[in-house]
């Protein structure tokens, strides 16, 4: 075991690795009902291969019994991504937080500005100091906007995160239109395909917040954040981000 991984899945005799290779099983199972959409496909991202052609693909692993390469891998995948998560179900097992890909995935494309966080209007609220992280602060029922300055016309998917939980960020007039074209220079979102201004407020997470905002000037991009790592690989993308901490 070296100071980055709790269990040498390469060293550790096949029966020292039966109860974490069945906690990972576990993990998995749980984290697929946060998630939702199809098991396998989950698994087969968490192991990166393939599933075994067998009646019950998951049959070694839910005895323990597993490939200790996948069972590496899974591990690592959750370290990375659901660390949080995973932590909360198998603390012993999930000790040491990774670095995650969508954390990769933002330092490598981040740029610096072209993404502001508004009030929709003047509540005549005193704002604050800022606080030490440096984020902007907005009051918890206060309603806001985002300005987005772009160079050229491009595609634009956003997310936001809070408390180690990523979520899509909806930018027209229903939640479910992730994704828009926005012109070149400001745009003010998320607004309805008529132009009008839909406001945002968070009511219930005081606290710090992130938001991401994934700009491609090429081809419509997709709105996970697992394909866009994947289609950043060959296409250019552009991120602008933005902290705020709301405050009660």
């Amino acid at each position: 075991m070296t100071k980055r991984s709790e269990v040498d899945w390469l060293g550790l005799s096949s029966q020292k690795r039966v109860e974490p290779t069945k906690q990972l099983y576990r993990i998995l199972r749980d984290l697929h009902v946060t998630l939702g959409g199809r098991f396998e496909e989950l698994f087969e991202q968490a192991q990166n291969a393939p599933l075994g052609e067998t009646l019950d693909p998951y049959s070694n692993i839910k005895k323990g019994i597993y490939d200790r390469r996948k069972a590496q891998a899974i591990h690592e995948w959750l370290a990375r991504n659901h660390f949080a998560f995973a932590h909360a179900k198998a603390p012993s097992l999930f000790q040491f937080q990774r670095v995650s890909d969508w954390e990769r995935f933002i330092e490598a494309h981040k740029v610096e500005g072209g993404l502001r966080m508004i009030p929709a209007k003047q509540m005549g609220i005193a704002r604050r100091s800022p606080p030490e992280d440096g984020a902007e602060t907005f009051q918890l029922g206060q309603e806001y906007l985002f300005e987005l300055t772009t160079t050229e016309p491009c595609h634009v998917v956003a997310f936001e995160g809070v408390n180690d939980s990523w979520h899509p960020l909806g930018l027209g007039q229903e939640d479910h239109i992730l994704r828009l074209r926005v012109p070149s220079g400001i745009s003010i979102l998320p607004r309805a395909s008529d132009d009008t201004l839909i406001p945002l407020a968070e009511y219930d997470q005081p606290g710090l917040h992130q938001f991401v905002f994934v700009l491609c000037s090429g081809p419509k991009p997709p709105t996970d954040r697992n394909s866009l790592i994947g289609f950043a690989s060959s296409h250019q993308v552009i991120v602008c981000e933005k902290s705020v901490r709301f405050w009660a």
